[in-house]
């Protein structure tokens, strides 16, 4: 748990050396890419290889220092056919050491342009790693470790699969909270922290590097798919792509009127910095679940982390490949899309449905299909499509909405309705694919899109069919369920008061949303269609994870509207001479459109719960010093268990906070466990049965159990004891 000194720097160099093995990889591909193009997906790159290489490995070596050697070695061939082919021993790579980030981020016009976006970036990464210094097991004065507001649940289990991996070495692994079950959860944004453990990095610093790097991939990725997106030939927009940046990371709906004392919801200002959970972002009292993407998304879920970190970049290669005649770019797509389900299962799925969207997208502009108007594509039926599909869309909620309220829809009907339509879309992309490949376009096909389709699924389906199927058909996790976090207002208010001011401009971005930004609101409204009809986990707020990368999709339809509307009202006469006016109204526009997200950023900084005691650390200390990393310790359900999370041992049974929302039952266990606390000396079996080979007792097992101590003390032996805990041996 402590680590040393050199740990930290020996776990350092082997996550730098991927990072950099996967850089000199990307300036070896073909193409002409820009810098800033290259050190993004190298490091992606360099990422996935640490991620996957010791997981390979682990099938044959378990989750061991020699698989990851061995995973080392293995890419050193490649890495060194790089260096040899294209000479950067002795010149590019030094090139590319002189060559910061951001000195590559654009060569056009406009120097303030291009120099908002680094300020922008060292601004954000800066309040990252301050967020994680401060929510990563901080240490206190006495002794005790401290957490922030939105780490104090969801981080307690990812520790206890870091650390298990880590001490237990045991792959593929189980749950180290519930024995016997295979881990099926998506623990490769885990195991990559595990690594560092293992060389002998603290667990502190071990949990937090890899997630440093995943927030600068995360950043840079929704800057160069919103400049590639909004960019025309010979204009490089970097306003309208700042301007993304800023709506998605700090976004945040109306929540803020909520502190303000103007209605009678009751909170004070100061509420917002004092209390838990009283944020404008997250006020379920008012119906606020919307949440700050970086508060409450990529910093307390690790997996959404690591997974956007993939899933950016994937939609930034995969835009280029389809819609700027990039095809030497699918490969690369097709593979981090591969890479995917095991990083973050909703990921995977948006990846998916966003790629079909743009498929089908792709192949109605083919010119293939025009015999008419040969180079030119089919035009549409209707002048404003993109405001007929959104009217629909909302009116068809409404509807729905009202029908569930009534009593006429089930779970049934909205599953049934939330697969209709992508049969339907299923249905019409085979037809336009066969009228395609009838005009002679296979070859290209298969160069392009068959090329991704074929090295997305080679990786995935191993994954899906040995890990994730199995846990879904376990769990009963897919069923139908409307609105996945509205409890119970209506739709359109619903989304108005959690998304905010420019959902306003939706309508008029899907209104002029023709051929050119059709990609942005078609796999929207079909991603956001599955998300409130289907649930894919016990938890249906965790849909809100497939909703994510739709609001960014939107926020790119909305951000060129704005600007444009924008630009018009500035360049007209009447324009000109209220350009004040404009621009108090674009200067009020961005700042109630990120007020709440601000304040709830503000709310995390200050933020710090204590976690685990001065006692729970000891323990913890004294279970690392002196006990086998395959032991079993009876504890309590407590979601903060310092056994399994601090120290990686087994736990019969951990908590339903995590376990119940990965469809697992412990009706069962929970009973043995009282069974063991308040009868050990009639139970013994039990402790057979579970192999348990220590009990701890604390304030939490005593509030929990009426804990015959008595008999613990007469039948075990105790070994650590310390203020309101002591650890019994079972021999």
């Amino acid at each position: 748990m402590d680590g040393t000194f050199a740990g930290n720097l020996a776990g350092s160099a082997y996550y730098l050396y991927f990072q950099l093995a996967g850089i000199i990889l990307a300036f070896s591909l073909p193409g002409r890419e820009k810098r800033s193009a290259r050190l993004l997906t190298g490091s992606v790159l360099g990422s996935l290889l640490l991620t996957w290489l010791p997981v390979l490995c682990a099938f044959f070596l378990d989750f061991t220092l020699q698989a990851h050697m061995l995973a080392l070695c293995l890419t050193l061939p490649a890495v060194l056919y790089a260096l040899q082919r294209h000479a950067l021993q002795r010149h590019a790579l030094r090139r590319i050491l002189r060559q910061s980030p951001a000195s590559g981020f654009l060569k056009s016009p406009g120097a303030a342009g291009r120099a908002a976006f680094p300020v922008a970036f060292v601004l954000v990464m800066g309040l990252w790693i301050f967020l994680l210094y401060t929510h990563t097991l901080l240490p206190d004065v006495d002794g005790a470790l401290t957490t922030g507001q939105c780490t104090y649940g969801d981080m307690n289990m990812h520790l206890g699969f870091i650390t298990s991996l880590a001490r237990q070495h045991t792959f593929p692994p189980d749950y180290s909270i519930l024995p016997g079950i295979k881990l099926s959860y998506p623990f490769l944004s885990d195991s990559v922290s595990s690594c560092l453990l293992l060389f002998g990095s603290s667990l502190r610093y071990a949990y937090a590097l890899p997630m440093v790097f995943a927030m600068g991939q995360v950043l840079a990725s929704v800057y160069l798919l919103a400049q590639t997106v909004l960019s025309s030939p010979g204009r490089t927009s970097h306003s309208a792509a700042l301007l993304v940046f800023v709506l998605f990371f700090l976004n945040g709906g109306l929540g803020f009127l909520y502190f303000t004392g103007l209605g009678s919801a009751g909170y004070d200002f100061s509420d917002i910095f004092t209390g838990f959970y009283t944020t404008p972002t997250n006020l379920v009292e008012q119906n606020i679940r919307w949440v700050n993407v970086i508060a409450d998304m990529l910093l307390p879920q690790r997996a959404t982390l690591f997974g956007y970190s993939v899933l950016f970049p994937f939609l930034w290669l995969l835009y280029r490949a389809a819609f700027r005649n990039r095809q030497d770019l699918f490969p690369l797509a097709g593979l981090l899309g591969g890479a995917l389900p095991m990083i973050h299962t909703h990921s995977f799925l948006s990846a998916c449905v966003i790629g079909g969207s743009w498929l089908l997208l792709w192949l109605y502009r083919e010119p293939a299909l025009c015999p008419k108007i040969p180079g030119k594509p089919r035009p549409f039926p209707l002048k404003h499509p993109g405001g007929w599909i959104l009217a629909v869309f909302l009116i068809l909620m409404c509807l729905i909405q009202q029908g569930q309220k009534n009593g006429k829809i089930s779970s049934a009907g909205l599953m049934a309705m939330g697969a209709g339509l992508y049969a339907g879309v299923f249905l019409l992309g085979l037809t336009v694919l066969a009228r395609y490949v009838k005009a002679g376009g296979l070859k290209k096909l298969l160069s392009g899109w068959g090329v991704w389709l074929l090295l997305l699924l080679l990786p995935a389906l191993p994954q899906l069919l040995f890990w994730t199927f199995g846990q879904v058909a376990r769990g009963g996790f897919v069923r139908g369920h409307f609105n996945w976090g509205n409890q119970g207002e209506p739709y359109l208010w619903f989304y108005l008061k959690n998304m905010g001011i420019p959902l306003l401009l939706l309508p008029g971005a899907a209104r002029t949303c023709r051929r050119p930004r059709a990609p942005l609101l078609l796999p929207a409204l079909l991603l956001w269609w599955i998300g409130e009809l289907v649930v894919f986990t016990p938890n249906t707020y965790d849909n809100n994870k497939l909703l994510y990368p739709a609001y960014l999709l939107l926020c790119l339809g909305i951000v060129d509207y704005g600007l444009e509307k924008y630009r018009k009202l500035r360049g007209t006469g009447k324009g000109r001479g209220l350009w004040a006016l404009s621009g108090i109204a674009a200067g009020s526009f961005l700042l109630f459109s990120v007020l709440s997200g601000v304040l709830t950023l503000g709310r995390e900084a200050v933020s710090r719960y204590r976690l685990y005691s001065p006692s729970q650390v000891a323990l913890a200390q004294y279970i690392e010093a002196h006990t086998a990393p395959e032991a079993v310790f009876l504890t309590g359900t407590r979601h903060n268990n310092e056994v399994a999370s601090l120290t990686g041992r087994t736990v019969p049974c951990g908590s339903d906070t995590f376990l119940y929302f990965h469809g697992l039952d412990t009706t069962e266990r929970k009973e043995h466990l009282r069974l063991m606390y308040e009868a050990p000396l009639e139970h013994l079996e039990l402790y057979e049965k579970y192999r348990i080979s220590y009990v701890v007792v604390s304030s939490f097992e005593r509030s929990a159990y009426s804990v015959a101590e008595e008999d613990l003390d007469a039948a075990f032996q105790t070994v650590f004891s310390l203020e309101d805990v002591k650890l019994y041996r079972v021999p």
